[in-house]
């Protein structure tokens, strides 16, 4: 049996398979044409760092929970930085002003700036730019233990730890219809 966790995670990146065809050859999405969704919670992410078509295959790492919270006219976008890229905790909290009907938002934070657009119906994408997360990767063995337990190359997993080290440039994505369900076996 699939523990409950690994079924939201496992069905959200199929979903969000159809998300990544719509975005543009560096891996960016394309501009908006529609309106960023107003809903707020806590949701299933996927984190997306743009790369080489070598390293293409280990560069979609799963994000357990990522808020997105939209109150009198600001957004918080918060989450973690995947573990099997940084190697430890990196945080990352950014907010901007909601306009009801907007097809982006700018975001800035004290790790980085970003910029969100809806690339389907109710996921949104947050393409970030980041410039004070410290020294990356703060474990590089971290890093290859989560690159073996999710069944990736620990090389490629190892070559992007690094060139996120000295490009820390990546892509969330948020599926809006897939909230996060704590595991009971969390506590």
């Amino acid at each position: 049996m699939v523990p409950p966790m690994h079924a939201h995670l496992v069905g959200f990146l199929v979903s969000s398979t159809l998300v990544v065809g719509c975005a543009t050859d560096n891996g960016s999405p394309q501009p908006a044409t529609r309106p960023l969704p107003s809903g707020s919670g806590e949701f299933v992410g996927q984190y997306r760092v743009p790369t080489t078509s070598a390293l293409e295959a280990a560069a979609t790492y799963p994000v357990e929970s990522v808020d997105w919270i939209v109150v009198n006219g600001l957004v918080t976008l918060h989450y973690d930085l995947p573990l099997g890229l940084v190697g430890g905790d990196v945080d990352v909290t950014l907010t901007g002003t909601f306009e009801p009907g907007a097809t982006s938002v700018e975001l800035t934070g004290a790790v980085g700036t970003g910029s969100c657009v809806a690339t389907a119906a109710s996921v949104i994408s947050c393409t970030e730019v980041f410039t004070n997360l410290g020294a990356l990767p703060i474990s590089m063995p971290v890093v290859e233990r989560i690159a073996a337990l999710e069944s990736v190359s620990v090389r490629d997993r190892g070559s992007l730890a690094t060139q996120f080290a000295s490009e820390p440039i990546g892509i969330v994505d948020i599926d809006l219809q897939a909230p996060y369900i704590e595991d009971e076996d969390d506590d």
